[in-house]
């Protein structure tokens, strides 16, 4: 085997043309986390107040998903669902949000769950006593201390959607990874290592910045809890 040298010239070149997918990547995980988490409060409240069935039917639904690897996942959302459905309109990158968004919702739920749990029932009660809503209570009470409780797990969440969109290369959808794949192919593959360590950059930076916002708003919240 030839010892190729590693290229820095070529990945000054053709970076630019994979840091134009990122868009890609941040529309899938932006989009995915709205979703998801929503799905992850309606299935945690299902498994807080829901009927003895109900959480039950949850709670194993919960470990079949968290069984199941991502990639599997994906792969029997995009071909199975079209057995179930009429999705000839939809776009591959919905079924990539579909398939992410089961498995961070049924994730998450018990992420939420433990925070609903770690709660002082004495402070739902006392707002049920000054006339409060179910909703008030939620955005009062229930967000801001349950918040708390879960904010280092919501970076941990963010990050695990972001570098599972690595996937959706799978399914020929360029992003990150997918371009950098083209621009592999376009020169025979003979630049491979250029192109994932380009793409690793890519990964690491978004990381950092993630790890930095979560990092501030615990310390923001620490400070007004102490106020």
């Amino acid at each position: 085997m030839v010892r190729e040298s590693f290229d820095i010239h070529f990945i000054i070149e053709k970076f630019p043309a994979i840091l134009s997918a990122l868009p890609v990547t941040l529309e899938i995980t932006a989009v995915t986390l709205v979703l998801g988490w929503l799905l992850g409060l309606l299935v945690a409240w299902g498994k807080v107040s829901g009927s003895g069935w109900l959480k039950k039917f949850l709670g194993i639904l919960t470990d079949i998903i968290r069984g199941i690897p991502t990639v599997v996942l994906l792969y029997i959302v995009y071909f199975g669902l079209p057995k179930l459905i009429n999705v000839s309109n939809w776009s591959k990158i919905s079924f990539v949000v579909l398939a992410l968004m089961i498995e961070l919702g049924t994730t998450s739920s018990e992420m939420f769950r433990s925070a609903y749990n770690s709660i002082q029932k004495g402070q739902l009660e006392a707002a049920h006593a000054l006339g409060y809503t179910e909703i008030q209570k939620f955005f009062h009470i229930i967000v801001p201390q349950g918040l708390a409780v879960i904010l280092p797990n919501l970076g941990s969440a963010v990050l695990s959607i972001i570098q599972a969109t690595a996937l959706v290369y799978t399914l020929g959808i360029f992003d990150i990874l997918g371009k950098a794949r083209q621009l592999d192919t376009n020169v025979s593959h003979v630049k491979t290592f250029e192109m994932y360590f380009s793409v690793a950059i890519i990964y690491w930076a978004l990381a950092v910045l993630i790890q930095f916002i979560f990092s501030r708003l615990e310390k923001q919240m620490r400070k007004e809890s102490v106020q």
